[in-house]
C-alpha cells in the first residue's frame, strides 16, 4: 500500500517575473498529460492571475506519493534555475504523522529538512 504525504505550501513571485514561472508550470502539465500520477500531480499548482498589491504567490496543494514528493522536488529545481528571486515554504507531512518534510525556497535555494514528528503541547 502507498504512503501518502499531505504536501502544501507557496511559492513568493515578483510580479515581473510571474509569467515566466507559470510557463514553466504549464508547460510540465502538458508534457505529462498522458502520464496518468504525474499529471494529477501537477494539478496542485494553482495561482490568482492578478497580484495583489507588491508579490504573487503560486500555490501547491496535494495528497501525493513519494513518487509526488521527487516530481514536486524536481519542479522547484526548475523554477529555481530560472533565478527569478524565488523564495517559500512548503510542508510535507506523511499520513501518519510520523514523517515531515520542510521545503524551504530562499532567494533562489531550496533547502530541504527532515522534520520530526509534531507533538501537542496544552
Amino acid at each position: 500500500m502507498a504512503y501518502f504525504y499531505s504536501l502544501r505550501g507557496w511559492l513568493e513571485v515578483e510580479p515581473d517575473n510571474f509569467a515566466s514561472v507559470v510557463e514553466v508550470i504549464k508547460s510540465l502539465k502538458e508534457s505529462y498529460s498522458t502520464n496518468t500520477k504525474k499529471g494529477l500531480y501537477l494539478q496542485g499548482w494553482c495561482w490568482n492571475e492578478q497580484p495583489i498589491n507588491w508579490t504573487s504567490y503560486i500555490f501547491y496543494g496535494a495528497d501525493v506519493t513519494e513518487e509526488g514528493l521527487d516530481l514536486f522536488q524536481d519542479t522547484l529545481n526548475k523554477l529555481i534555475r530560472l533565478k527569478l528571486n524565488l523564495s517559500g515554504y512548503f510542508h510535507a507531512q506523511g499520513e501518519d504523522g510520523e514523517k515531515n518534510l520542510i521545503y524551504q525556497v530562499t532567494d533562489d535555494n531550496l533547502m530541504v529538512e527532515v522534520g520530526s514528528v509534531a507533538v501537542a503541547v496544552s
